[in-house]
């Protein structure tokens, strides 16, 4: 009786111990990528781009869901509700993470408390750019202008977006200026702004504005950086014109909810790199202008808690709030 009693709890163990393994192995089912956006942006478009590839080094299908709206906290609502289990990503950028926790009155998320940061995807610096067809051609034109007290107007994408808080940094440092905000709804009404000159200048970031100048359609002024960009090698960046505190990048990084288990947040960090580091993968963003800026979760926590104290205070400065 004993020996039989012995076998059944031998059995039972193993069984338990198969059911225990095959819940720790991770990912045992399809991912979801919730964009805070609608497809067919920047964000979206990277995020498919790499689906394929991401699955398969997972072992797992990439889905995508687009959760637009709310300056990016319905997509955020959507990971708070979820399990902390890495089957729900949320592609992080930007404007969602450091402009919007500072400009909405009542906002439902913030990036270091509610969310492990998994990894940081590409980045690109914002660019101050000019139609062709545009009077002003060179940064020393524009500065002239500027200096002679001459009304001019910069767009944005709205209200807080980046292109808004740069041109407000520009407005700041030439107080002879006469430099007024028009803002736009999204980039691509901003962009047809630009091209029709209804507005002077435009701060966007590389990928967005980078075929306009190779079709010879937009002026690249300055790179809103401290080292000139790769893809724009002849043009000045804003430390060179003694504009230092004049820089942005536009960037895109993957974050889980907190409380996702360490090793499933080092899985997920290690597969986007592995996947981003593929030459042919990496081809595809290069050809549009992002440039690679691997870091390790906490290097990515550090970076997005820097760039919220950096930008806190210009924010603040610019009286820009949303209910």
């Amino acid at each position: 009786m004993k020996t039989v009693l012995k076998s059944i709890a031998c059995i039972v163990f193993s069984v338990t111990s198969v059911i225990a393994v095959a819940k720790d192995v991770y990912p045992s089912k399809p991912i979801k990528v919730i964009i805070p956006f609608p497809p067919g942006g920047a964000v979206d478009s990277f995020i498919r781009n790499i689906g394929p590839e991401l699955g398969a080094e997972l072992g797992q299908p990439i889905v995508v869901d687009n959760r637009p709206g709310g300056g990016g906290q319905i997509g955020a609502a959507a990971i708070s509700g979820a399990a902390a289990d890495g089957y729900t990503i949320f592609a992080a950028e930007m404007g969602t993470y450091i402009f919007n926790t500072m400009i909405y009155k009542n906002i439902r998320y913030q990036p270091l408390r509610d969310f492990e940061n998994v990894a940081m995807l590409a980045r690109a610096p914002m660019v101050m750019y000019t139609s062709t067809s545009g009077s002003i051609k060179t940064y020393a034109a524009l500065k002239e202008a500027l200096n002679a007290g001459k009304n001019l107007n910069y767009g944005s994408f709205g209200p807080g977006t980046g292109p808004h808080i740069l041109g407000h940094m520009l407005s700041q440092l030439n107080p002879a200026s006469k430099l007024m905000h028009v803002p736009y709804k999204g980039a691509p009404p901003a962009i047809q702004a630009i091209m029709a000159n209804e507005i002077d200048i435009l701060f966007d970031a590389v990928p967005g504005m980078l075929n306009m100048v190779r079709n010879n359609k937009g002026v690249p002024l300055a790179v809103a950086a401290t080292q000139r960009n790769e893809f724009l090698p002849n043009v000045p960046t804003t430390t060179e014109l003694g504009m230092p505190n004049l820089k942005m990048d536009m960037w895109i990084g993957v974050s889980v909810k907190k409380g996702t288990p360490p090793a499933i947040v080092n899985r997920l960090h290690d597969a986007f790199e592995k996947v981003l580091a593929q030459p042919a993968v990496w081809k595809r963003f290069s050809d549009f202008g992002f440039s690679r800026a691997s870091m390790s979760s906490a290097q990515f926590n550090t970076f997005i808690e820097s760039e919220m104290t950096r930008y806190r205070h210009i924010i603040s400065e610019t009286g820009v709030t949303v209910d």
